[in-house]
């Protein structure tokens, strides 16, 4: 059996805690090897030779971006291509764009049972039209810092509430892990 490599390449550290807890172990059970890269702060010549790198080993590899203030997924991913990814190989398919940012990702996984363990009051039907600022209203006082919130979260994080909550997780989910789906 041919050994099968894949990165994920994140824009951020909120994006990478999230692929590393949740996503990475589903990939896991497809690929030998499964590597997470954050891009946002690196060059784009840098970018271009990471992935050339990727294509020479023959691995496989996606690139995470938020749709942030792109009208649609197409545009966000035009833009990516043409600011930060300068990767003429980089097709289409290999940008997976998040509605609206991560954020909206962690809070899609937690039921109602959790949202109330955690303290957090959301009552809207689904997550996909939640931003980074409305996320951070909802952490408690509880919370030390953002990111003990955000570990919270992802200790109660349930993937099939996740797809039922967020449109661009389903989406994900099903077309780039179908055993999950």
């Amino acid at each position: 059996m041919e050994y099968r490599r894949l990165y994920i390449l994140v824009e951020g550290n909120d994006d990478e805690r999230f692929v590393e807890r949740i996503i990475k172990p589903e990939f896991e059970k497809k690929y030998h090897s499964v590597q997470v890269y954050r891009y946002a702060a690196q060059t784009p010549q840098k970018i271009e030779n990471f992935i050339k790198s990727i294509i020479a080993m023959k691995a496989n590899y996606m690139i995470l971006t938020d749709i942030d203030h792109s009208p649609c997924v197409t545009h966000r991913k035009k833009l990516l291509k043409a600011k930060k990814i300068k990767n003429r190989l980089v097709g289409d398919d290999k940008i997976i764009v998040v509605i609206k940012e991560i954020e909206s990702w962690y809070l899609a996984g937690l039921d109602q049972a959790a949202l109330k363990k955690l303290g957090i009051s959301y009552h809207d039907k689904g997550t996909d039209t939640l931003t980074k600022e409305q996320f951070d209203r909802l952490i408690s006082a509880k919370y030390v810092s953002r990111i003990d919130f955000m570990q919270e979260i992802l200790e109660n994080f349930r993937l099939e509430t996740a797809k039922q909550n967020n449109k661009s997780f389903k989406y994900f989910i099903r077309k780039q892990i179908p055993s999950a789906a």
